[in-house]
């Protein structure tokens, strides 16, 4: 499934395909974002983001902000379409994503 993989620390957002169905299991997000327990963001209509639910709990390394918006988001995240209730690939490109303060 195809998604935006956004990384405050390394400072990068990239296009990444996920080799598990995200509906199916968590793990591999788990994995990617390096944490216990997801939240899910609606950003948009049919743009979820998927990140750490307990951040700002943990010394922070590293956050980003979308401009216009005073959401700050701690740690790594992905960036998936659907909504809460089912993940599905992304539509939108890496480009829509360049314009992130990491």
């Amino acid at each position: 499934m195809r998604a935006i993989k956004i990384d405050p620390v390394e400072k990068t957002v990239s296009e990444i395909e996920l080799a598990v169905d995200p509906n199916k299991s968590l793990d591999e997000l788990y994995r990617l974002i390096g944490c216990d327990l997801v939240q899910l963001v609606q950003l948009d209509r049919g743009i979820v983001l998927v990140c750490d639910e307990e951040a700002r709990l943990k010394p922070i390394r590293g956050a980003f902000t979308f401009f216009g918006t005073g959401m700050v988001i701690a740690g790594t995240a992905i960036v998936l379409g659907g909504s809460g209730n089912r993940l599905k690939p992304l539509r939108e490109g890496k480009r829509t994503f360049d314009l992130i303060t990491v």
